[in-house]
């Protein structure tokens, strides 16, 4: 019986006993009126049958964003499309992004992740990332599997169009790529149980391409392995700071080339509530390349650091500095030398929401001491749909 008409039903013969003793003729108009109820059950069900079907299950629908990064440059110091030039001397859509993710079940999330991204005036279409998220596993374990941006570093994982910057970090650019290494495998996370927030991750991914590449391009017997251990410290309520520590080990090719690269990184926060913030990153990285062939193993390293300051609800202003060196390399004349290369970085960004900005920045880049050069961009993003929160 519908519940609607069962409490109807009830309510009538409560009150009949509340009055202790049934009037005349009450008893044919209860009969009555239950019956009128009765009839009126298929007619009740037939609407609510026809609400139902017009009901959607939210929590099962995939949420739906599209992030576009738009990117003009000119260098001052280099003529157009030369090899030599930080950037072409135009305007373009750098990368475009369309992605779903949500709830797959109870036991899993899904994202889909589909770029188109330019590269040497080219626009490829590739699968950017697709992966399950099991974040409710026992004994404090998460894991990811499937194709995604390995959490190694502090900058890796972050999608370029959420930079607080509008250029790659050169040990960035030189160690991995213009955005990131995107591999396919699985990571798996324990959270510690101690008193504090520190997490350890691992990942095992296929390796047979370094950086962003649109096919597999090695083969070889060991996959990448990467380790991070990170740890956040509250200092106090609006202020905090993360500390993480990354190793990746990764196999070359068959004839015992293996790249051993480390890394550190200190990223902190400050901030009161959406008019006033401070945001500091800097990060670390060492390679040694051993290579049984050659005469000397190579060896390479580097930093960025940066420090982003919003002194209105809508503007930001930052810079950073960018360090890189090969380490003892060999020149023409039989002599051994550090090539070094620095950049420094100014850029102020207008955000009139947490879904569009604009960005003017400035940068000097002085490649080896002999090539010093000057350019200034201008970085117009925005994003359509839902907008999954940033990690610290």
């Amino acid at each position: 019986m519908n519940a609607h008409i069962a409490f109807a039903i009830c309510a009538i013969a409560i009150a009949s006993v509340a009055q202790g003793v049934l009037p005349l003729g009450a008893e044919e108009n209860l009969d009555a009126e239950v019956e009128r109820l009765l009839a009126a059950k298929p007619a009740a069900e037939e609407s609510e049958a026809g609400k139902s079907s017009d009901v959607v299950d939210r929590a099962s629908m995939p949420h739906l964003f599209i992030a576009v990064d738009m990117l003009g440059g000119k260098d001052f110091t280099a003529k157009r499309n030369s090899p030599d030039a930080l950037t072409p001397n135009g305007f373009c859509v750098r990368s475009a992004e369309i992605g779903f993710f949500g709830g797959i079940d109870y036991l899993a999330l899904g994202t889909v992740n589909v770029a188109v991204h330019q590269e040497e005036g080219n626009y490829f279409v590739e699968l950017h990332e697709a992966f399950f998220e099991f974040n409710a596993l026992p004994f404090n374990l998460y894991a990811k599997l499937g194709r995604f941006f390995p959490d190694i570093g502090r900058l890796n994982s972050i999608h370029q169009h959420d930079w607080h910057f509008a250029t790659t970090p050169l040990v960035h650019q030189k160690l991995f790529d213009e955005e990131g290494i995107v591999d396919q495998g699985v990571e798996i996370s324990l959270l510690m149980p101690w008193n504090f927030y520190q997490e350890l991750k691992v990942g095992f991914f296929n390796g047979t391409a370094w950086g962003h590449a649109h096919s597999d391009v090695l083969t070889k017997p060991e996959p990448l392995f990467t380790a991070r251990l990170k740890q956040f410290i509250p200092i106090v309520g609006e202020l905090g700071t993360q500390f993480g520590g990354t190793y990746i080990r990764y196999v070359v090719d068959e004839g015992g080339n293996i790249d051993h690269t480390a890394g550190i990184d200190i990223t902190a926060k400050w901030n009161k509530g959406k008019l006033r913030s401070v945001v500091f990153t800097t990060e670390y990285w060492y390679r040694y390349e051993v290579r049984p062939e050659a005469v000397r193993n190579n060896k390479k390293h580097g930093l960025y650091s940066y420090v982003q300051y919003q002194f209105h609800h809508l503007w930001f202003a930052g810079t950073r500095f960018d360090y890189f060196a090969e380490l003892d390399v060999q020149t023409a004349a039989g002599n051994r030398m550090n090539r070094n290369s620095m950049a420094q970085s100014l850029w102020l960004t207008f955000r009139p929401s947490e879904f569009s900005y604009f960005r003017f920045s400035f940068e000097r880049r002085d490649e080896f001491g002999t090539n010093v050069r000057y350019a200034a961009y201008i970085q117009a993003d925005f994003i359509l749909g839902y907008h999954p929160a940033h990690r610290y």
